[in-house]
């Protein structure tokens, strides 16, 4: 019988006794409705209700699709509460506490597998498979990406959603003589960055930026249609003997110290650099990444557009390959806790059908209209005019997405150990055999330890 890991819910019951004597309960009974809002209760016959959504957002994303949730379902509203603003791993961390602590919310959203296992394990969601029978909804007729599951059960709805990519600078492409790619391999993507490397020193332009998560030591798996990651797809064993894994990370290596085209991970992790600044300031044509980035490529008011940003479709294996990427949607979860468990499933059911696309965000409902969602984005950035539509929309088009793995509840443990063992090696203080070797041993002792 698996092993509950209790890490996470030690800490923050440490901490939330911590912060007890000054842990705010004002509005911890603001819009609770005169009856019990439990599984199966039809929402039209209660008194009015305030659910909480709590999220890391600015209040002027969500709020059209708030606004239109509360025009249809009046006798429903939505109170929405940016925790910490542009920082999901911090909201996190103050839900986290305020669960703990047994605060009123209802609704948030969790951005990762780790961060999803981990509550789904410890038991602070509420299973959706008893609210999507009851409607009589197939998941998979109305959403097509597929969600995490833990225990083959279903606690999430889609957010935003979208494939990984290639952003690119365009002006800088323009400048080497090279066109935007359409579908192409890692082996191109290479080449690329080679010739758009330029300079020397502290002033030299790198042709790819690759960041310290755990992505980008992946590069070539995320390319599979299938186990893409640390685990097969079964979550039942280490994805290590998949050649694609230790692939990913000769490519790294190789792309650093053989072309000198991707800047020095010594310097990423030193110097702390954060990839915006590495791609904005033209210090790095191309940045792997994900679809938050199209509305970024449009300038905001922290920072401006100063070139022309295009899309191509993440690197294939081999060039008869389909176009695979890696991606998931935004996991919309329910608070096991919440006094409005049926009010909160119907914001939820809005929220990622028609209400995604008002929050100009990709969506993952099938009924959404791709280039409607793409001009609404592109139509709210600072600088639309620096976002190349056609290259954007091919990207979207062409990709394809696997099912996501199954969610084991260690799995922010196995990454973290995977990503020691691969900075080991990418910094030069190991081989690539004895990486390999390293990352089936240690990450192997933490799957024993957990079954």
């Amino acid at each position: 019988m698996k092993k509950k890991v209790l890490c996470i819910m030690t800490t923050i019951i440490m901490l939330a006794s911590l912060l007890a004597g000054c842990s705010g309960s004002s509005g911890s009974n603001q819009g609770q409705s005169s009856t019990s809002s439990d599984k199966g209760t039809n929402s039209t016959d209660q008194s009015p209700v305030t659910i909480k959504f709590l999220n890391w957002e600015k209040p002027a994303v969500y709020q059209p699709a708030i606004d239109a949730f509360e025009k249809k379902f009046p006798n429903i509203k939505v109170k929405y509460i940016p925790i910490v603003e542009n920082d999901s791993n911090e909201t996190l961390k103050k839900i986290d506490i305020m669960y703990a602590s047994d605060e009123d919310f209802d609704v948030f959203s969790l951005n990762s597998t780790p961060n999803f296992s981990q509550r789904a394990s410890n038991d602070m969601l509420e299973p959706l498979d008893d609210y999507l029978k009851a409607e009589g909804v197939q998941y998979e007729d109305v959403y097509k990406a597929e969600q995490m599951k833990y225990e083959n059960k279903r606690y999430s709805l889609p957010g935003k959603f979208g494939p990984w990519f290639i952003l690119m600078n365009k002006d800088q492409l323009d400048e080497a003589g090279l066109s935007v790619p359409t579908s192409w391999t890692w082996d191109e993507f290479r080449d690329y960055s080679k010739k758009l490397t330029k300079g020397e020193g502290p002033n030299k332009r790198y042709g790819t930026f690759f960041h310290t998560w755990k992505d980008y030591f992946l590069l070539r798996l995320y390319s599979s249609p299938e186990n893409q990651g640390i685990m097969t797809d079964d979550g039942t064993k280490l994805n290590n003997d998949n050649p694609l894994m230790k692939e990913s990370l000769e490519l790294r290596y190789n792309m650093e110290y053989a072309d000198h085209s991707a800047t020095p991970y010594q310097d990423v992790v030193s110097q702390k650099i954060p990839y915006r600044d590495a791609y904005f300031q033209g210090k790095a044509s191309m940045i792997p990444t994900g679809p938050w980035m199209i509305s970024e490529a449009g300038g905001t008011d922290k920072i401006p557009a100063t070139f022309h940003s295009a899309f191509a479709p993440w690197p294939k294996n081999n060039a008869s390959d389909e176009n695979y990427s890696f991606g998931l949607a935004d996991s919309l979860v329910i608070s096991s806790r919440s006094k409005h468990k049926q009010e909160s499933y119907e914001f939820l059911r809005f929220l990622s059908t028609e209400g995604m696309s008002l929050t100009k965000q990709l969506s993952a409902w099938k009924n959404a209209d791709l280039n409607q969602e793409v001009d609404a984005i592109i139509s709210s950035t600072m600088s639309p005019e620096m976002i190349d539509k056609s290259s954007l929309m091919n990207t979207l088009s062409v990709s394809k997405l696997p099912n996501p793995p199954t969610a084991v509840s260690y799995s922010a443990d196995l990454e973290k150990a995977y990503i020691a063992e691969a900075e080991k090696y990418i910094l030069g203080n190991s081989d690539i055999d004895t990486t390999m070797k390293n990352i089936k041993e240690n990450l192997q002792k933490i799957i024993d330890a957990n079954q």
